[in-house]
């Protein structure tokens, strides 16, 4: 069964899998653009030091007013990492020393992360998927 598959039954059975975004700036915003078209998958968080810019660039990707009024924005990525609501993580700030942060954060709670910031990636990687695999997160 590949990822499309299992998202799809996801949706059908009501339980799609609810993603925060941390950083909405120009991968964020490409994330956001492809959400909507993505059947299983919703948004439900989305952390940006700036919240007014992230709804902005939800407005700029064509998101209609009614998603991005059920969407919770937040400024630190940290309320994001272990919320109830979340069931993965997309760290996309392009911070190292944010990235890094989130992405312990968010193993800590034992939340999936996907890290899309390369520089955090770079710097420490290898350290981090260390933890995440001593935590049982992917």
């Amino acid at each position: 069964m590949n990822l499309n598959a299992m998202l799809a039954a996801r949706a059908e059975a009501g339980k799609p899998v609810r993603a925060a975004l941390i950083g909405a700036g120009k991968f964020g915003s490409m994330f956001l653009a492809q959400a909507p078209f993505i059947n299983g998958l919703e948004v439900a968080v989305i952390a940006d030091l700036d919240p007014d810019r992230a709804r902005a660039a939800c407005r700029t990707v064509g998101w209609d007013p009614s998603r991005i009024v059920r969407t919770r924005f937040v400024t630190r990525g940290s309320a994001a990492c272990g919320a109830d609501d979340v069931d993965v993580v997309v760290e996309a700030t392009g911070s190292p020393a944010a990235g890094i942060a989130h992405a312990l954060e968010a193993i800590a709670a034992k939340t999936p992360i996907v890290m899309v910031n390369v520089e955090a990636d770079a710097l420490a990687g290898a350290y981090l998927a260390g933890k995440a695999y001593e935590a049982g997160v992917v």
